[in-house]
């Protein structure tokens, strides 16, 4: 059992699945991502640090992308995809229109 962190997984898009299989599900890929990451604060680094990146994309898209940022993007949708891939593949989960979304909540909120 994972032990409680400062976010949560939600599955959206899978019809069919009993809430047992849906919260299953979402406990699944956060322990898989939190074994890719090595630890639930780093989960939550690396989301944060992707979402950032894409936030400043968007408020300055002529600026020059830094090879961090690339990074930074790159290593958590490599990561969340594998993640729900391995999800998806071993709870018989058809892939369609399926994923995982990802809540973070603030660092002061208890």
């Amino acid at each position: 059992m994972r032990r409680q962190s400062k976010y949560d997984a939600s599955l959206q898009a899978a019809p069919g699945l009993t809430d047992e299989e849906r919260k299953a599900a979402e406990e699944k890929f956060l322990e898989l991502l939190e074994r890719v990451f090595g630890s639930a604060s780093k989960v939550r680094g690396a989301y944060c640090e992707c979402v950032a990146v894409r936030s400043l994309r968007v408020e300055n898209p002529w600026s020059t992308t830094t090879p961090e940022e690339v990074q930074a993007v790159t290593l958590w949708e490599k990561a969340a995809e594998k993640a729900t891939r391995l999800v998806f593949s071993q709870m018989k989960i058809p892939p369609g229109d399926a994923f995982f979304e990802l809540h973070v909540w603030n660092s002061r909120t208890n």
